[in-house]
């Protein structure tokens, strides 16, 4: 496909956020690539935001509202009304990170094309080559995934995940059908606070697990478990003494001289 004639689709999923619809709706104006449409899946919203969908219809594609079982049943709902050849979610509030963003993604070839985030103020990036490993331990910002429209529709969002159906839509194409990744080493989003996956920590790790237990080749699974042992104890530990919150400024003021040790010593040579 040549890349100058990619059209995009970017989903915009919303419900009960007229402030955010508005901003969201304002950053996709400021985009400076042309061919795109813009599909707005509202999940039934009593605040302003059938008014503002209706000032917006210039720009608005097409536009849904109606109850939905949750966010990934409304990014499914979107996923069935798109056409572009690549396809991009955002949540009302979140905006893309310039005008440039659509133009950079296009520079990019893959089925999966992943970048950078600002979530909350700080910039996440990703590594230029994302295995497993690191998808599931850095995890994805779906505001800044391109799937390619074809990989998006065979797979979708799986609706049982509560809180990763997102990260899974990455990680089983790309173990199932060898999907290409591509990574660009840019923010492409900014992000508000509050993704439910960082909140119920708990539930996200017990839903990891089961990912790897539901897409990992058995006669593979051993061995990446094995090889994952010591982050998987770490985080065990963690949800031990996360329920002694007196302990945590014990381990910040020890990490904190653990880092100081190695800046100060790494470079002396062992005799």
């Amino acid at each position: 496909m040549d890349n100058q004639q990619r059209n995009y689709s970017i989903i915009v999923v919303t419900y009960n956020n007229a402030d955010g619809l508005q901003r969201t709706l304002k950053s996709i104006r400021q985009l400076d690539y042309l061919q795109k449409e813009i599909v707005v899946i509202d999940g039934g919203s009593k605040d302003e935001s059938l008014n503002i969908i209706a000032e917006n219809q210039d720009v608005i594609t097409t536009s849904v509202s109606e109850k939905d079982n949750g966010i990934y049943n409304a990014m499914n709902k979107g996923v069935r009304l798109v056409n572009g050849d690549y396809v991009v979610f955002m949540n009302a509030g979140d905006e893309f990170a310039n005008k440039d963003v659509l133009s950079l993604v296009n520079g990019y070839d893959g089925d999966i094309i992943l970048g950078g985030d600002l979530y909350g103020g700080k910039v996440r990036m990703l590594k230029e080559t994302m295995t497993l490993y690191d998808l599931l331990s850095i995890g994805i910002c779906h505001q800044s995934v391109y799937y390619r429209r074809e990989v998006l529709q065979k797979y979708g969002f799986d609706e049982s995940y509560k809180l990763i159906a997102d990260l899974k839509s990455v990680v089983e194409p790309l173990l199932k059908d060898h999907v290409r990744i591509s990574v660009v080493m840019e923010v492409l989003a900014k992000c508000e606070r509050g993704g439910l996956s960082k909140q119920r920590w708990r539930e996200t790790l017990t839903e990891n697990r089961r990912m790897i237990d539901e897409l990992v080749d058995p006669f593979y699974k051993d061995d990446y478990l094995r090889f994952a042992r010591v982050n998987n104890g770490l985080l065990h530990d963690f949800v031990v003494l996360s329920h002694f919150h007196s302990i945590f400024p014990l381990i910040k003021w020890l990490s904190k001289i653990v880092s100081f040790l190695n800046d100060k010593f790494k470079h002396i040579p062992i005799e």
